[in-house]
């Protein structure tokens, strides 16, 4: 669950609007020749972003971090601090961006979260079990970790060992404990897990703590390309919404482990027919 869902959620309830109007700004859904020169900008510096003239989920995702390293304040909108900083120059008088409020019911809100759910159901439903290796490690090696799985109707794949060391074994040794552990929107307890409440009460086992939403966390780290995963790092996907929605916790041979609202928290492969195309970067935090 991220932030932005529980705000919606929220709004929806007690007030019956979502959005807010934004002056003097450039963000989500806006279009035009200045926000391709934003995405060279952008681009240039180092940042993932596409040349497409609209300032899309990509574009958004490459603010934040942008601001983030510049030790602006972390929204995504690309204001007056951030484009002076960016651009070079004054964010130009005319720009008067206004957000489209819409109106939404709490029913359309429930909705939303239906329509999520009915997406994530068609990732596979796969169980894990990890165990700690009983041999002592070779001086000088990582430790490791076995990983078995069985995968409902699918042939079974075979037992592997996955190198880890330090606290990545801690964490996925933990992180195991949960498998089949119920969805709960909201959820941060083994009671009933969300996404991003699974991934920071995992974390807190080796001390490490996390922002409470998915696409908070995906602010926090270093960037790791994909090729570059390693077991332990926090893996972020696109799903219901623009932007981050979706995190989980990288295991190893191409796999992650996450909760899922169709099955809980389970472990599904990070190139298949569903999380494939939602991939939208890794951190290491570890």
């Amino acid at each position: 669950m991220t932030g932005y869902t529980k705000k919606c959620l929220i709004l929806a309830a007690f007030v019956g609007i979502l959005g807010a109007s934004v002056q003097g700004a450039y963000q989500y859904g806006d279009t035009g020749s200045e926000i391709v020169a934003i995405q060279k900008k952008l681009i240039a510096a180092g940042y993932k972003a596409r040349e497409t003239g609209e300032y899309d989920a990509n574009t958004k995702w490459a603010v934040r971090l942008y601001q983030k390293d510049q030790g602006l304040p972390v929204d995504g909108i690309l204001g007056d601090a951030t484009y002076k900083k960016l651009m070079g120059k004054p964010m130009p008088s005319a720009t008067k961006t206004v957000s489209k409020v819409k109106e939404i019911s709490k029913k359309d809100a429930e909705l939303m979260a239906k329509i999520q759910a009915k997406k994530e159901g068609n990732s596979k439903a796969i169980t894990t079990s990890v165990k700690q290796q009983k041999k002592p490690t070779t001086q000088g090696k990582p430790a490791t970790v076995q990983v078995k799985h069985k995968v409902t109707n699918h042939t079974a794949k075979p037992l592997r060992t996955v190198p880890v060391s330090g606290n990545v074994k801690e964490i996925l040794t933990y992180a195991n404990t949960f498998t089949g552990v119920p969805y709960k929107f909201g959820g941060t307890t083994p009671a009933g897990f969300d996404c991003s409440g699974y991934i920071r009460h995992v974390f807190q086992k080796v001390g490490v703590q996390l922002p409470r939403q998915a696409d908070e966390q995906y602010t926090v780290g270093k960037k790791v390309e994909k090729q570059n995963l390693q077991p332990g790092d926090l893996v972020f996907f696109e799903t219901y919404e623009p932007g981050v929605s979706h995190s989980g916790i990288y295991i190893g041979d191409g796999q992650f482990i996450s909760a899922t609202s169709s099955s809980g928290v389970a472990v599904a492969d990070i190139d298949d027919s569903y999380w494939g195309p939602r991939y939208v970067g890794a951190k290491r935090v570890l």
